[in-house]
């Protein structure tokens, strides 16, 4: 089985209190032409009121715009249709805010959670308006504290998978030396908790036209025994499942030989 275990509803005619089955359907159509057999479907906590705060700063206040109710409302539709789909939240590791993301995460049983990192010292890392200044900083130490905020996530035990897991490199900065102590040290700190790295095709639409993670730290999570999963990260449905023929590819080159999709919290493998 192939899984788009992330993708996003968020670009199209609606809103999280209004969501048409008609959209998503347009995501299961694309799925359906790429040969992927299931979609995992997630929002992003930050857009939702009851998680108002969890990640700071004004981009992230002008974007806490709904309520969950509504949405929560769409997903039990979608579940009593029966469609191969699965519900997760997206949300952002801040430190200090464990509290908050495990009370957010409680509303509602999902089938998964993502954890991710976009924000290193009050700056996005994948935020365009924002890249002078981590460049001011210097991406050396933004690359040491995005993985020391990685590992912080892993170990508080809030997530399935951490998602697009090298993603400073989004704008195509040289990397600052090799970072394969990294990588490993992140690899075994998610092999310790008994999550999965994901494997994520959104980079190869970045200006760094690439797979998000590094295939070196894709290695380092398969010596670790790290499992896999995979995702587009659309927010449109002509790009479920794009490009992954090459992400599975480049799984068997660095040693995976399965990836997973969840439900109900279960972590499900099928082999390449």
């Amino acid at each position: 089985m192939i899984a788009d275990q992330h993708l996003h509803l968020e670009r199209g005619p609606y809103t999280p209190e209004d969501y048409p089955v008609a959209w998503l359907e347009r995501y299961l159509e694309t799925a359906s032409l790429r040969g992927v057999d299931w979609l995992g479907i997630v929002e992003h906590g930050y857009r939702f009121r009851e998680a108002a705060g969890l990640l700071p700063g004004a981009w992230a206040e002008a974007r806490c715009l709904y309520a969950l109710e509504p949405y929560l409302a769409f997903v039990e539709r979608v579940k009593a249709l029966g469609l191969p789909v699965s519900f997760g939240i997206e949300m952002d590791w801040v430190e200090g805010a464990a509290d908050g993301i495990r009370r957010f995460v409680a509303l509602y049983p999902w089938d998964f959670v993502l954890g991710s990192v976009h924000v290193v010292d009050g700056l996005g890392v994948d935020l365009a308006e924002d890249r002078p200044q981590l460049r001011f900083l210097g991406m050396e130490n933004v690359w040491r504290r995005y993985f020391a905020l990685s590992r912080q996530a892993v170990r508080s035990g809030l997530f399935d998978v951490l998602t697009h897991p090298d993603l400073p490199k989004i704008f195509g900065d040289p990397l600052p030396g090799p970072l394969d102590e990294e990588y490993r040290r992140t690899a075994e700190a998610l092999a310790q908790a008994g999550m999965a790295i994901e494997c994520n095709t959104a980079g190869l639409r970045r200006p760094v036209g690439a797979i998000y993670p590094h295939p070196a730290y894709l290695a380092a999570a398969a010596a670790a025994g790290v499992p896999v999963s995979l995702g587009s990260d659309a927010h449109e449905p002509e790009n479920v499942g794009q490009d992954f023929p090459a992400a599975l590819a480049l799984l068997r080159e660095t040693g995976h030989s399965e990836t997973v999709h969840f439900i109900a919290r279960r972590r499900i493998a099928s082999p390449l």
